[in-house]
């Protein structure tokens, strides 16, 4: 922006200049330099506080999908990048095992029930011993429980979506067989319902911005068009203020480590991609990973949030051509 006012600040010169208005002299030919120092402290460094801008992207939760039961897995049902409902099938595991185990718990409880009516008679007329009934009222319990348990499992066995959204990478076949392990995930699934828009604004502005504060943000994947937004959350922390759970001793700061930015969550309508025509991608309203720039609109140095607008529209349309 600077470039291109100091840009416009010459064309003016020299048409002036050529009209004969002015004469060229010493004065004029260093007022570039003056007129970049000034636009530098009257417009450019207040700026910085009163709309200060960043990059954004748009995150999206994964939910990596592992089964509450190990098994084969007998079939396939999603297909990749394909929206899904909460509650569809993902895929189903062997259930004959699982079916088994719930016939042979049953016939044991039919037993122990069986037992235990008989221990009640033969204690109700004092022909057995109350131990026996006690025993028997445990035995059916816990097969009770058992049966309870196995059922679970067996409903587990066709794994359903946790929510709205898609699978992506899908490589799990027919035939691979599962296992419930919290470290290998068989599946991912993009989680529509949750997602985040976040600008990340410098440690020397981040002060002025408040939470219901205006902004505005572009997206490379909608070059030319600028949407509006609201502040809605700041995270108070960075990745180095974080100091993790182990047996080393934190690194102290240095003068070679450079302060990373405020991540500030802002809130957008989230038919917005819908309604710039984005259908076409059938994977979802808002894409995760779009990547952008944005500005907050505080309520310091209100004069210029124009030039702010000014460069954010200018970012917009660059878009079309800068892929970066």
């Amino acid at each position: 922006m600077i470039v291109f006012l100091t840009l416009c600040y010459i064309a003016v010169l020299a048409l002036l200049i050529k009209l004969k208005v002015i004469t060229l002299n010493l004065w004029w030919k260093l007022s570039p330099l003056v007129w970049m120092t000034l636009l530098f402290i009257f417009l450019f460094f207040p700026m910085q506080w009163g709309a200060p801008g960043g990059n954004v992207n748009i995150y999206q939760f994964v939910v990596e999908i592992v089964p509450n039961v190990s098994g084969e897995v007998i079939e396939v049902d999603a297909k990749p990048l394909q929206l899904l409902k909460q509650g569809d099938v993902l895929f189903r595991i062997d259930p004959k095992p699982f079916q088994d185990n719930i016939d042979k718990l049953q016939a044991s409880l039919k037993l122990s029930r069986a037992n235990l009516a008989r221990a009640k008679q033969l204690y109700a007329r004092k022909l057995g011993p109350e131990i026996d009934v006690d025993r028997f009222t445990s035995e059916v319990d816990q097969l009770t429980a058992e049966l309870s348990r196995a059922e679970f499992d067996l409903d587990q066995t066709i794994v359903r979506t946790p929510g709205d959204g898609y699978v992506i990478g899908l490589s799990l076949r027919p035939g691979q067989r599962v296992v419930n392990m919290p470290l290998r995930g068989w599946m991912s699934f993009v989680n529509l319902d949750q997602n985040k828009l976040v600008i990340g604004i410098n440690q020397n502005t981040a002060r002025h911005v408040r939470i219901g504060q205006s902004a505005e943000v572009t997206f490379k994947i909608l070059p030319g068009k600028i949407f509006n937004a609201t502040v809605a959350q700041m995270a108070p922390i960075t990745p180095q203020g974080q100091i993790a759970p182990s047996g080393n001793i934190p690194l102290a700061p240095t003068s070679q480590d450079v302060p990373q930015p405020y991540a500030v969550v802002l809130d957008i309508d989230e038919g917005v991609f819908e309604q710039a025509g984005l259908t076409g991608l059938e994977i979802s309203r808002v894409p995760g990973g779009a990547f952008g720039t944005g500005a907050i609109y505080t309520n310091s140095s209100k004069a210029m949030h124009i030039i702010r607008k000014v460069m954010l529209r200018m970012d917009a349309w660059l878009n079309y051509i800068i892929p970066y």
